[in-house]
């Protein structure tokens, strides 16, 4: 099972935040440039929690991590966006990502 996770960071090192700005793009989908949702079950969770440890520096960067619950559940519809779109639209008939 998967749940959804709002992430955001705040990274006062511009090379630690490009490290963390892959990891999380290569996980999820960019909200804002250092806002992210990804969709994780527990054991991506902790590989995601393993390979930002190792980059960040404790004392001076911050991860905040929401747990919008279950993806088939609550966590799909438990954020509201206002203004432009947060996905482009998909085409009818073309394949879906997840």
């Amino acid at each position: 099972m998967r749940n959804i996770y709002i992430i955001a960071y705040d990274i006062v090192d511009d090379k630690r935040r490009t490290k963390v700005h892959k990891i999380l793009k290569g996980r999820g989908e960019a909200l804002q440039y250092s806002v992210f949702q990804c969709a994780l079950s527990r054991s991506e969770y902790v590989v995601l929690q393993s390979d930002l440890w190792e980059i960040l520096n404790l004392h001076e960067d911050r991860v905040v991590l929401v747990d919008l619950g279950p993806q088939v559940g609550r966590g799909s519809l438990a954020m509201e966006s206002w203004g432009r779109a947060l996905m482009d639209p998909v085409e009818p008939g073309a394949p879906m990502i997840i």
